[in-house]
């Protein structure tokens, strides 16, 4: 019987290590995993990721401020010098690199990016195959242009643009849809009209193939002038490279200015029997024709 009760008291003390081992080895596989995680050097990791995005794209940049995030992920700072004359360095703040966790064990695997840009938010979504989609929400576009461009264009945008084989010379093809609120021009002084020219809500709609942009739907509504159209645009490398082939239909409003209908008038163009004006603009974005 004492044989037995030391054999049964024998297992328990080895049952009781073996749970104690493991617990040890647990303990010991998750501190090294957090110090290894602390400890892991992010500014290596920032550099590897900045040069590997400068090499793929052409564009320059500079990280600071990075730390790693748990349990997989990596915070910086981002400032990007984009190659686009009038555009100012772009600021991405508290950006987050991530896996794209629900691709994580598919084929098709990616990175999510979420940051602060111009006083809004910033979504990208990017798969291995070249599938790259932007969300835009509240990025307010004034900020992004140089303050001595003779004209620029202010509010508030929010959109989404599907892309696939992006890169820096314009390759790729995709869709896309925006919405600028509160839009103002600015800088419309020059020509006669207000200072700030407020115009309303502007919603584009459209498709891009290379260079070729096609706006399906071009709307303003709810400011001094209304609009609606469509057309193409060759992007170039310069506004004097950019070709315009568009037409626009201009509906004056009880807040058109009447410095708006002189300035139609140079151009030739006559209202149509509804009182608005059928424009087709072609040149290119520096010197714009209208007919």
């Amino acid at each position: 019987m004492s044989r037995m009760l030391h054999s049964f008291f024998g297992w328990q003390r080895l049952a009781g290590n073996r749970r104690l081992f493991l617990f040890c080895f647990l303990l010991f596989v998750i501190s090294a995993f957090f110090s290894f995680w602390m400890f892991f050097p992010a500014d290596v990791l920032q550099r590897r990721l900045i040069y590997e995005v400068s090499q793929q794209t052409g564009l320059q940049m500079r990280g600071q401020n990075a730390t790693m995030l748990f349990p997989v992920g990596l915070k910086l700072d981002l400032l990007i010098y984009p190659p686009v004359p009038g555009m100012t360095d772009l600021e991405l703040t508290e950006l987050e690199v991530t896996p794209l966790w629900s691709r994580l064990f598919s084929a098709e695997r990616g990175v999510k990016i979420t940051t602060n840009l111009a006083g809004g938010e910033l979504d990208i979504s990017a798969g291995q195959s070249g599938q790259v989609t932007f969300q835009f929400k509240n990025i307010a576009v004034a900020s992004l242009q140089e303050l001595d461009m003779p004209y620029r264009v202010s509010g508030q945008l929010t959109g989404l643009l599907d892309g696939e084989n992006l890169s820096e010379n314009m390759t790729g093809h995709g869709n896309f849809t925006f919405r600028l609120n509160a839009t103002q021009i600015l800088g419309l002084e020059k020509i006669g009209l207000p200072a700030n020219f407020s115009v309303g809500v502007l919603r584009l709609a459209g498709k891009f193939d290379q260079r070729r942009f096609s706006l399906e739907k071009v709307v303003l509504t709810g400011g001094a002038i209304e609009l609606s159209g469509g057309g193409n645009i060759l992007v170039g490398d310069t506004p004097e490279q950019t070709r315009l082939n568009l037409n626009v239909r201009l509906h004056p409003t009880a807040s058109t200015p009447d410095s708006l209908g002189s300035l139609l008038k140079i151009t030739g163009v006559r209202p149509t029997a509804d009182g608005s004006y059928l424009l087709r603009i072609g040149g290119t974005l520096a010197k714009p024709v209208i007919r």
